[in-house]
């Protein structure tokens, strides 16, 4: 599993990473996912991504009080106007991301706040 974990850090930054390689280990099937994802990431965004983020996350679940939500995030940053960035993310859900129905990911764009 490090292997795996270092070819994600070459990818990703990878905020705790202990966590996020054990995350991986109870669901190895998620490591192609996230090489795939960069692939497109870099595909879609170009020359205008600037970094992509990759951490675990959790929220409370609202039907089950005794059990916290997991999942990984990846958080593709980006310098282009929020109109332009967002219509990238539509393009990449559509040519890929709907495509692969996995609840244990969240992949979103962040764009710089423009002060006018």
């Amino acid at each position: 599993m490090q292997h795996e974990i270092e070819k994600l850090e070459e990818m990703y930054t990878v905020f705790n990473e202990q966590i996020v390689e054990a995350f991986i280990e109870d669901y190895p099937h998620l490591f192609p996912i996230l090489t795939d994802a960069y692939e497109h990431i870099v595909k879609i965004f170009g020359s205008a991504l600037l970094s992509a983020e990759l951490r675990h996350e959790t929220e409370p679940d609202e039907e089950n009080e005794a059990n916290d939500l997991e999942y990984l995030s990846v958080l593709i940053k980006t310098n282009l106007p929020p109109q332009k960035a967002h219509k990238l993310q539509d393009q990449f859900d559509d040519e890929w991301w709907l495509d692969v129905e996995e609840d244990l990911i969240v992949i979103s764009v962040e764009v710089p706040e423009h002060v006018a």
